[in-house]
């Protein structure tokens, strides 16, 4: 599948204009460079001057037409581009799902599977998103990962993107489509090693942050086992409440030991 952003329809209007007949560039959003033939396009130049205006969407041509990166239903989600090579984040109403600020989304995911993922390891992720943690966690050598998702247009869009291809193509991997809430009560007790627990921002998603929640995932850890929870950092300095004291709080309640916060990746590090 061919992906087109505002970089690279920039890049070909310019080839264009000068008259180059190929052009090397990557039309799979900077995971590798193709060699484009331009006497033979898949676009217009009309389409190609819409999308450089739109520096915020990712698009894609299928069955000779181009469409937007995005699914517009009960919210609207779309990927998002980050930079010229770099995958994209995923955008819901507007609230970006990953960190892009002074950040890879692949290098931030990286970091959080350093805290919590071992080779030869079990692990739970809640909250998928783009499966981009879950792949760093399969290049650290886990055994096998189970990720919940809850929304299947989510996974709709990992399935599109380029930078999600080892989410669905790693028989390790195990995507259950539902509820963490309620999901995580179908697993045994001391079924994983570590959890990887990257939930929204806690407007979008309070009930993942409860201590009964809290309280499921000491139950499934193995004795000894790793929590690494990404909370941000919501509110700023000027306001009251402290999210991240919270979280820690409630971890310590249900029964977690040498709770504490990393900095580098906004979270929260905690063992059984």
């Amino acid at each position: 599948m061919i992906f087109l952003h505002s970089v690279t329809a920039a890049a070909i209007i310019q080839a264009i204009e000068k008259g180059v007949v190929q052009i090397d560039l990557s039309l799979d959003l900077g995971r590798t460079i193709t060699r484009i033939d331009l006497t033979n396009p898949f676009w217009s130049l009309e389409q190609l001057e819409k999308i450089k205006k739109d520096s915020e969407s990712i698009y894609f041509v299928k069955d000779d037409q181009i469409f937007k990166a995005a699914i517009n239903d009960d919210h609207f989600y779309k990927l998002f581009p980050t930079g010229h090579e770099s995958a994209p984040a995923l955008l819901i109403d507007g609230v970006l799902m990953h960190r892009v600020k002074d950040i890879d989304p692949i290098e931030d995911a990286s970091m959080k599977a350093e805290l919590c993922a071992r080779k030869g390891v079990d692990m739970l992720e809640i909250c998928t998103g783009l499966g981009y943690s879950t792949i760093a966690c399969l290049r650290r050598g886990v055994r096998s990962i189970i990720t919940i998702e809850m929304n299947h247009h989510v996974i709709e869009l990992s399935r599109l993107n380029p930078w999600s291809r080892e989410l669905h193509s790693d028989e390790r991997v195990s995507i259950i489509h539902g509820d963490a809430v309620e999901r995580i009560e179908e697993f045994d007790t001391k079924a994983f090693h570590s959890v990887l627990h990257d939930p929204p921002r806690f407007s979008m998603g309070s009930e993942l942050y409860t201590a009964e929640f809290y309280s499921q995932i000491y139950r499934v850890l193995k004795p000894r086992g790793v929590l690494y929870h990404y909370v941000g950092s919501p509110g700023g300095k000027h306001r009251k409440r402290d999210l991240p004291k919270g979280v820690i709080q409630r971890l310590r309640n249900v029964g977690f030991n040498n709770v504490k916060r990393n900095k580098s990746t906004l979270g929260v590090i905690a063992k059984k």
